[in-house]
């Protein structure tokens, strides 16, 4: 995401021509003639600057937000690797170069999906409304569940009517999970129903097919409810939809590694990664009616300078011991395609990676927390958290586990396949977030160029101890 030129004399002599591609190598380049950079040694103002003009570029109204799929989002993905190239590091893309392109096959639904309980059946648009199914069928038994239940794998949950909307924690295991209508929604059924997604399904292509990402839910309506209600734990709940194969779409991941100085750690990769997608250009809503361009400076442009600026000071530092891999994925926005392929055809084996640290929304400070801080998703699941906030990062318990951010953020995807993975983050809830308003003007410079050189420190350690960071016992998502 970041096309930096400003200090790029630091670079000079650390970038060999392979074949045509600029490639830094473990041994090309003596660790001793590198600038060393560390958390007490970086040049703030320089950095600062950096920072304002990667954001200025990939939250400007140029790349018309970076939308899912789109050639803006594409040209964002060229210019990221672009910059990881500048910085010398391997390409893992296609064609001996950093981007990384991945196909999905979209579905439409030949006719609207139904719901079979037990010997009843049910219509989208009448008794449920449903926006997108995992495939053509989604099976389970009824399971009813009160607060603080965990789903049973494979079960069709139903929520209590009054389920306030923490109830979805616990219900990952779940293939379905049945909730009534709220009065907002019931009160504006009818608009729902006609807006059938265009597409209902997704399939990567070129991937083995996965399993689910989470549970397929379904908005009832009161008396579909009630009818559900009335049946007995236990009943088999099945939806099918009749799908039809639409278009193909693109989207790109861009991906680079520095190699690690320790040829026995090369099966301990490191992954820094953040999505550099977001919602594009849509109709305007609220006071931005006439803004029409979503730039998503905090969502997620201000990620990916994160992690361009920390590939940076670690390529000009000490080779550390591990591998590192820089990922930025396509794609969050509208379904997490990128990631999804990157953890099903990845560049290194998922059992060699030793954590993801995800960034998003580092752009503003949170003022839950203290000043200075940043928060992890999931602080309490593993060791991660500890022990980087031991090394010096500024790291505390996320102060919303309400919104569940830990399964919102592309670090998902490898969490759910037994990678840690977290996201790092001080977003604040702030009322830009999908907003046309989320521009670089709202950009706390100062906080971001802070948030970054605060973890030039831990990363190093991350990529250079023998240490592993492990799921705490029953935290594995």
């Amino acid at each position: 995401m970041f096309c930096r030129l400003l200090g790029l004399s630091l670079l000079l002599g650390t970038v060999v021509s392979t074949g045509g591609c600029a490639s830094r190598s473990a041994t090309s380049v003596p660790p001793t003639s590198l600038p060393v950079v560390s958390a007490s040694s970086v040049d703030l103002p320089l950095l600062e600057r950096r920072v304002a003009a990667h954001m200025r570029f990939l939250a400007s109204d140029a790349l018309n937000g970076r939308g899912s799929g789109t050639r803006d989002e594409w040209i964002a993905a060229t210019y990221i690797g672009a910059q990881l190239a500048a910085l010398g590091l391997d390409p893992m893309g296609d064609d001996g170069w950093f981007v990384q392109q991945v196909e999905v096959q979209r579905f439409t639904a030949a006719t609207p999906p139904v719901l079979t309980v037990g010997d009843r059946t049910f219509t989208r648009g009448t008794a449920f409304l449903v926006g997108q199914v995992p495939g053509a069928r989604v099976a389970g038994v009824l399971q009813r569940v009160s607060p603080g239940t965990t789903a049973a794998a494979g079960a069709a949950v139903l929520l209590p009517a009054d389920a306030p909307p923490t109830a979805m924690t616990g219900m990952a295991a779940a293939a379905l999970v049945l909730r009534r209508a709220s009065a907002a929604q019931a009160g504006n059924w009818a608009q729902m129903a006609r807006q059938l997604p265009e597409f209902i399904s997704s399939q990567l292509v070129g991937t083995p097919a996965a399993a689910p990402a989470g549970p397929t839910v379904l908005t009832l309506d009161a008396a579909t409810h009630d009818a559900i209600s009335a049946m007995a734990d236990g009943t088999a709940i099945r939806l099918d939809t009749a799908l039809v194969a639409g278009d193909r779409i693109r989207t790109w991941n861009v991906v680079g590694r520095l190699p690690g100085s320790d040829p026995s750690a090369s099966s301990e990769v490191v992954i820094l990664s953040a999505h550099l997608d977001h919602l594009g250009a849509r109709a305007g809503t609220g006071s931005d009616v006439a803004d029409t361009i979503y730039n998503g400076a905090d969502d997620d442009a201000s990620g990916v300078v994160a992690v361009l600026e920390l590939a940076r000071m670690l390529a000009a530092g000490p080779t550390p011991r591990r591998p590192v891999v820089f990922a930025l994925f396509g794609s969050e926005e509208s379904g997490g395609y990128g990631a999804r392929y990157f953890v099903g055809r990845p560049v290194v084996p998922l059992t060699d990676i030793v954590a993801d640290l995800q960034v998003e929304m580092i752009g503003r400070p949170d003022p839950k927390v203290p000043a200075g801080t940043l928060w992890l998703t999931g602080y309490e699941r593993s060791t991660l958290g500890p022990q980087l906030a031991a090394r010096g990062a500024r790291l505390v318990q996320d102060p919303h586990p309400d919104q569940r951010f830990f399964e919102r953020s592309d670090n998902i995807r490898f969490a759910r396949r037994g990678v840690v993975a977290h996201t790092v983050s001080s977003y604040g809830l702030h009322r830009e977030y999908h907003q046309a308003s989320d521009e670089f003007r709202h950009i706390n410079l100062t906080h971001m160029r802070d948030a970054i050189a605060s973890m030039v420190e831990p990363v190093r350690w991350l990529a250079t101890t023998t240490e592993k960071p492990a799921w705490v016992e029953g935290k594995r998502p």
